[in-house]
């Protein structure tokens, strides 16, 4: 359903939802290892909690930091509101309630900077920026309704977090201030993937719309229309996203309905190589990282499987 990567104190842990189990699997992807992660029920303190004594977690969307020498996940799914934990323990640092509005996404704060998260309820399409001891949020405005994605983060002077709406257009914000830094219509059309990165210096959104990918900048010398034409090749919708450098090359990476995972060249637009073939049904998820001192691309989709790809090789 999702994964996301954290560079725990043993190495990088692959931190992997399943709406079925009510806890969390992690993969040592160096070491090849799986752990089950059981995780105190979200709802725990609730009072109708004790009406269902067998009820567990859903969790669909999954997010993790390192906060004084803790995993913090942060986690929840289409029934259940976000609920924080301690990964290594499995004990609540923040409960969800039944009535709290379900989770629609969440992401941590990627880069350098405090670690934090962003989350987008269901119901109440409220976006909030939370600390990982779950103090009381920042609440960012939302002009794009019902959100399907978000994505954020630190590093070279800019704190950002990007959402795509369910039914149409792309919004960022400046998270120190809590204001919006731009937003772009997609002509109705929902935005299921989203992504940050700086090109020429400058801050870029990358979006999924339907089977192409658009690319927004964030200063006002490129005003409300992409900096380029859309990136195209797909064969259907474009569901996921992720960016890396390597060099001076600023690279996107998408996974499609297709069944593919696709490397693009974010300054011409081209797209490198052939299409990456190896999952069976969508791709779901996928993220950049370092393992092992190789920038690698990690996918997931509906077919219960993670590939990780070598973009360095594939780049050349």
């Amino acid at each position: 359903m999702d994964f996301t990567l954290v560079e725990a104190a043993t190495g990088p842990l692959v931190v992997c939802a399943d709406s079925g189990y009510g806890g969390v699997w992690t993969w040592d992807p160096l070491r090849d290892v799986w752990q089950e992660r059981q995780l105190t029920f979200a709802c725990a303190g609730d009072t109708l909690a004790a009406q269902y004594p067998d009820a567990e977690n859903d969790i669909h969307s999954v997010a993790a930091v390192v906060s004084g020498g803790r995993v913090v996940l942060a986690a929840g799914g289409d029934e259940q509101g976000f609920a924080f934990w301690d990964l290594d323990s499995g004990e609540l640092i923040r409960g969800a309630r039944f009535d709290d509005p379900y989770l629609a996404a969440i992401k941590e704060v990627r880069g350098d900077g405090p670690p934090m998260f962003v989350t987008a309820t269901q119901c109440a399409d409220e976006i909030l920026v939370w600390g990982p001891s779950a103090d009381e949020p920042v609440e960012l405005p939302n002009e794009i309704g019902r959100i399907a994605c978000l994505t954020a983060s630190h590093g070279h002077g800019f704190s950002l977090a990007a959402a795509g709406g369910m039914d149409e257009g792309v919004a960022v914000w400046d998270l120190p201030l809590g204001a919006e830094l731009g937003s772009f219509d997609t002509d109705e059309k929902g935005v299921p993937a989203v992504s940050l990165a700086r090109l020429t210096g400058d801050p870029i959104v990358v979006a999924g719309v339907e089977d192409e990918i658009l690319v927004w900048g964030l200063t006002d010398e490129h005003g409300d229309d992409p900096v380029q034409d859309p990136l195209t090749g797909h064969e259907d919708a474009v569901v996921a996203l992720d960016t890396a450098v390597i060099g001076d090359r600023v690279l996107a990476v998408s996974g499609g309905d297709d069944a593919t995972v696709r490397l693009w060249d974010l300054a011409t637009g081209a797209q490198l190589g052939d299409p990456l073939i190896g999952h069976r049904g969508s791709v779901e998820t996928v993220r950049t990282a370092v393992l092992d001192g190789r920038l690698v691309a990690l996918s997931a989709g509906r077919d219960g499987r993670i590939n990780i790809w070598d973009l360095q090789a594939i780049a050349r």
